[in-house]
């Protein structure tokens, strides 16, 4: 879908903690939003609230209504207000202020904050992006359990504001010596239950690896209307290494390690240890986890004629 977005009123999201720029937004909004004719309304978020749930409470004002939700943070805080406007109709845009900023990456947003902004009031495109529904939550990138539950769950907000993306590396470095393939329990759609040992079973609707150039496999994409299960198998540092020379070099067909999966409607997973579950960098507990497929979900302001697919 491609269209300009008309909008009289933004409700914007803000981390306050989300990198170094977070405390220039209201001089940034007031100068480009305000000349521009908008009104809008700023959320500054706590870490304590479900911030789906306040997105939704604000698209579902009758009165005071809004046009446009804006996510100013990183990816989690965009994961947030994902979920939030998942089904609304409502478009959605993007000020990256985060470490990974994967989505924006893998989007071709812009990164720093002004292009950012500018691009809401030039001329764009409004794209349909699938999203993942876990326990009637929303989530746009991948849920996972295994190895990089634990990154995401054990790497501090400390480390992360202080070495940006190599924290999550250290931590899964660190992770890794002693660390095991588990019995999984995989059903994709209607098929019959799998029994694998893998170190990870990621459910992905976005194939960037932190970085757009550096994928799972290059057939992913946010709105292909489907989700790709990826079983990874190694059992040591050296499976790992050559993993990662796998996806650097785009041989994913070639490794053994790695097997893919396809899923139209549903993926359920389970594991007898205990792992944690990741959706969106956000720790969700135990498995199991039932994953749902919800094609074009998400409607997000995007560059004009913009390659989505540049990375594959």
């Amino acid at each position: 879908m491609r269209a300009r977005t008309a909008v009289e009123k933004a409700f914007v999201v803000v981390n306050p903690v989300a990198g170094s720029n977070a405390g220039q937004l209201d001089r940034a909004l007031r100068k480009l939003l305000g000349a521009a004719g908008w009104a809008w309304e700023i959320y500054a978020t706590t870490g304590e609230e479900r911030l789906a749930d306040v997105v939704r409470a604000a698209a579902d004002r009758t009165d005071d209504a809004i046009d446009l939700v804006i996510a100013a943070g990183g990816d989690g805080t965009v994961s947030g207000v994902a979920g939030g406007v998942a089904r609304t109709g409502l478009p959605m845009g993007i000020v990256p202020l985060g470490t990974g900023n994967t989505l924006a990456r893998e989007l071709g947003i812009p990164l720093a904050m002004k292009p950012a902004l500018e691009l809401l009031t030039a001329d764009h495109d409004v794209v349909e992006l699938d999203a993942m529904a876990v326990d009637q939550r929303f989530f746009v990138l991948n849920v996972s359990v295994g190895i990089s539950g634990l990154m995401m769950r054990d790497t501090s907000r400390a480390d992360k504001r202080r070495f940006g993306r190599i924290a999550y590396v250290w931590t899964g470095l660190r992770k890794l010596f002693g660390y095991q393939p588990h019995r999984f329990e995989l059903a994709v759609d209607d098929g019959d239950r799998r029994f694998i040992r893998a170190s990870e079973i990621a459910i992905v609707n976005s194939g960037a690896l932190g970085d757009p150039s550096l994928r799972w496999s290059p057939q992913v994409e946010l709105d292909d209307g489907r989700i790709d299960v990826c079983v990874v198998r190694a059992k040591s540092l050296l499976d790992y290494l050559r993993l990662a020379v796998a996806v650097v070099l785009r041989r994913h067909e070639e490794e053994p390690g790695i097997r893919h999966y396809i899923a139209e409607r549903r993926v359920v997973v389970d594991v007898e240890s205990d792992l944690p579950v990741q959706a969106d960098g956000e720790f969700l507990g135990k498995p199991p986890v039932k994953v749902d497929v919800v094609p074009g979900a998400v409607r997000m302001v995007v560059p004009k004629d913009s390659d989505r697919r540049r990375a594959s």
